[in-house]
């Protein structure tokens, strides 16, 4: 019941109504760490709940190299783009990161739920409307040429978000780059931190000249 309560898509839901949904219209399944809950290419017939655990959205090349585009946590949602869509196969793998517990509902239990309570069909489309933005913002992200274009674009993203010159990313450096898609974001950081631009440490960064940082976007 815990994740069903930090889970978007029952947002404003009562205790009541949390069990009825639990026990009638999700299915429950166990995965090890390093188990696929799904792989690219799989048919997207259900919407998944992460119950317990964490889950990683991922694309697994050829070589054996691994790009994580997300990681998800208990109540995160995922499938719920890919439901409705003509074209529901899944473009990339879920692999669990631990051992995990996923809830899943099916397609036509998740328009039962929407007919039955008009709140979930109103965070349903809060969270697609979510993606969307999210979505245009790696866009806009990787529009941009030059990495030192990419990370000021995603520093001043990131201060809009908390709304201070000093804030957490909750990134490493290898998801930084993994998001920025280019391997030299260290040294970058170092040239910006050398410049005056910025001063970080470790998922910590300070912004210290906004118009240096916006002048590399122009």
């Amino acid at each position: 019941m815990h994740a069903l309560q930090n889970c978007k898509l029952f947002n404003d839901f009562n205790d009541t109504e949390l069990t009825e949904i639990a026990e009638r219209y999700i299915t429950k399944k166990r995965f090890y760490k390093d188990n696929f809950i799904a792989n690219e290419g799989d048919i997207c017939n259900t919407i998944g709940i992460v119950i317990k655990g964490q889950i990683a959205l991922q694309t697994i090349y050829p070589s054996g190299k691994v790009l994580t585009h997300l990681n998800m946590k208990e109540g995160d949602v995922f499938g719920e783009a890919l439901l409705f869509n003509q074209k529901n196969h899944y473009p990339i793998d879920i692999r669990a990161l631990s051992e995990c517990e996923i809830g899943f509902i099916a397609k036509q239990n998740l328009l039962i739920i929407f007919a039955d309570y008009q709140q979930a069909l109103n965070n349903y489309l809060m969270l697609m409307s979510q993606k969307l933005l999210l979505l245009n913002r790696k866009i806009r992200n990787l529009s941009l040429d030059t990495i030192d274009k990419r990370i000021a674009n995603f520093l001043l993203q990131s201060y809009s978000k908390h709304g201070k010159k000093m804030f957490k990313t909750g990134m490493s450096r290898k998801a930084m780059a993994q998001m920025i898609q280019r391997p030299s974001l260290s040294r970058t950081l170092s040239k910006m931190r050398n410049d005056g631009i910025i001063d970080y440490d470790g998922d910590s960064f300070k912004i210290i000249d906004f118009d240096k940082l916006e002048d590399i976007l122009s």
